[in-house]
């Protein structure tokens, strides 16, 4: 007995060290996990902001999803905005900004019956602070919409330009995706910018043609997806896109051009109540004008 005792401790003191040295070597482990998130938090995600809330509602897709609701916002719509404009907003934040300025409506409604429930004047001045709550409320989503809608009209105007300078390149002999990145290294605005990231974008896609896809189908600009997909299918039957080109540039300008035209023809109509008050009454008072001198001299 006595010998199967000590055969036991020294069992146990022989065991007992790698029990403690395992779970060193965990907590070493767990150590240097959070030591090497945090340095990927600063390597990369540094400039997020650590608004009050933003982590609560990106931990919890249910509480999310029921404000999105809650609030109206067409969930898909603003993720492809956001994606566009590459301002580092996330749904998240427009979320929360809803949420606070939808709280200052409430309460700024809530005081203004509080007044006027106790007897209080009514004046105007009391919907000031409603007012700007509405305004800051839709403000979000309205600024990221408004933006989206000028950075496509942006794409829009500059795409026969650039595409222009590209068949040019083409039909010098130099290959299409070729041509794209040298003329967007010079390219100056939104569209020279976007097809800058091509390259990136090609590693993650494996080749240029998809990338231009990609960032075709993202945008949803009627005249860069149309040239993308020629250009495409030239990549895929190996034939010349010069051509192609040619009749795309020809019809999107001609397009502009009746737009353009389209534009002046409403501005001018509605600059016609303008041109009537500023115009149409001077004139009648100078053709009216001596009539009315007359009748009052003989009056």
């Amino acid at each position: 007995m006595i010998i199967s005792l000590l055969t036991g401790i020294a069992i146990l003191l022989y065991l007992l060290p790698g029990c403690f040295v395992a779970r060193m070597a965990t907590d070493l482990t767990k150590r240097l996990e959070v030591e090497r998130y945090r340095q990927y938090k600063q390597t990369f995600v540094g400039r997020a902001r650590n608004w009050p809330g933003v982590n609560r509602l990106q931990e919890n897709p249910r509480l999310t999803n029921r404000l999105v609701q809650w609030f109206g916002i067409d969930r898909q719509k603003i993720m492809e905005i956001i994606s566009r404009l590459q301002w580092g907003v996330t749904l998240e934040e427009v979320i929360l900004a809803k949420l606070v300025t939808g709280s200052c409506l409430l309460l700024s409604l809530m005081f203004m019956i509080g007044q006027l429930y106790r007897g209080a004047e009514f004046a105007y001045t009391q919907l000031i602070p409603a007012v700007l709550s509405l305004v800051a409320f839709f403000l979000p989503t309205q600024l990221l919409v408004w933006a989206d809608e000028r950075a496509k009209a942006e794409i829009r105007q500059q795409v026969p330009v650039f595409f222009s300078i590209v068949q040019s390149l083409v039909q010098s002999g130099m290959p299409v995706h070729q041509a794209v990145k040298t003329v967007a290294r010079r390219f100056e605005g939104r569209l020279g910018k976007e097809l800058r990231h091509l390259e990136l974008a090609e590693k993650s896609y494996g080749n240029w043609r998809m990338a231009l896809e990609e960032l075709a189908y993202r945008w949803d600009v009627d005249s860069f997806v149309s040239i993308a997909m020629e250009i495409s299918e030239a990549l895929k039957k190996g034939v010349s896109i010069a051509p192609m080109l040619a009749l795309q540039i020809e019809e999107q300008l001609k397009q502009q051009e009746d737009e353009a035209a389209t534009y002046v023809n409403r501005l001018s109509i509605r600059l016609l109540p303008f041109v009537i008050i500023f115009m149409g009454i001077p004139l009648l008072f100078l053709v009216m004008g001596p009539a009315f001198i007359g009748i009052r001299e003989n009056l």
